[in-house]
């Protein structure tokens, strides 16, 4: 072996090194803050802060998650949270998937002044219109119910959303589209038998989105819920915090809550990792 494959081979070995450790660093940033959660889940409220820090609990006190369970009243929240988040995501896809096809695949009057106005709708916070739609709900007899929820889910995620769709209704080649039409196929008919299978991954992106930020929307179901039995799941995991001023944040009680919340979001990941990897779209287009 001659010098200069000497070097491309060292060479090589050192970037699938460095490679390695970069990878590794980001597996352990990504973990960390998942093992330290559940860690604390399982300690004693004396043994959260004891230095040095124990990892692995000397003692596993499950009953925090059984504690949790019943202050949190989980069940309620858990089923609000699936009915508002369940409507978010029928309700986006509804106006979304058309509003999206329309932009990338349609021709009308006013097209680029509407997806700049979609697009400029992004720089809006709703925290600074929240006290208005208060007002507006609470006029329309909205507050304490599923439909404002899923309303104002909708609203603030729906730009996003059809962005989103665009990008991917845009990469659907032509040819498939006019080969559709000259079948017969109208314009409802190409976007149900052409253009959302071939976005199928797409799709299955959006509904992640939608449903990772419904889950886990704070603002409006703390605001816009008064009763009990309307509190999302994480809105009951705050109350753990509110309700303990005196003795300070059990935060074993906390972390057991946070892994009871986040225990459907593994779920859905765990449901759909086909899509995620592609899998499921494999010889979309053939």
């Amino acid at each position: 072996m001659n010098n200069t494959e000497l070097f491309y081979k060292t060479k090589k070995i050192s970037g699938n090194m460095i490679f390695m450790v970069v990878v590794a660093l980001m597996v352990v940033l990504l973990l960390f803050p998942i093992v330290a959660m559940i860690s604390v889940s399982l300690k004693e409220g004396t043994s959260v802060f004891t230095t040095p820090v124990k990892w692995i609990p000397e003692k596993f006190v499950w009953y925090n998650y059984i504690e949790v369970f019943m202050k949190m009243d989980v069940l309620t929240g858990f089923k609000n949270s699936i009915l508002v988040t369940a409507g978010s995501i029928v309700a986006i896809l509804v106006i979304g998937i058309p509003a999206a096809y329309a932009l990338s695949k349609l021709d009308f009057y006013g097209k680029i002044a509407t997806y700049g106005i979609v697009l400029a709708s992004q720089m809006f916070a709703p925290i600074i219109v929240v006290i208005p739609l208060y007002q507006m709900l609470n006029h329309w007899g909205w507050i304490d119910s599923y439909i404002g929820l899923i309303a104002m889910n909708t609203t603030f995620n729906l730009a996003f959303i059809v962005l989103m769709l665009t990008s991917h209704f845009d990469n659907v080649p032509k040819e498939t589209m006019e080969a559709a039409i000259i079948d017969g196929c109208n314009k409802f008919r190409t976007l149900v038998k052409i253009v959302l299978p071939i976005s199928s991954m797409g799709i299955v992106v959006a509904i992640i989105f939608i449903f990772t930020r419904t889950w886990n929307e704070f603002l409006f179901a703390f605001t816009f819920t008064s009763r009990s039995n309307m509190k999302t799941i994480i809105v009951k995991l705050y109350e753990i915090l509110k309700n303990n001023p005196a003795v300070g944040i059990p935060w074993h009680l906390v972390m057991a809550g946070a892994v009871i919340t986040t225990i459907p979001l593994i779920i859905l990941f765990v449901s759909i990792r086909n899509y995620i990897t592609g899998d499921a779209t494999k010889g979309a287009i053939k």
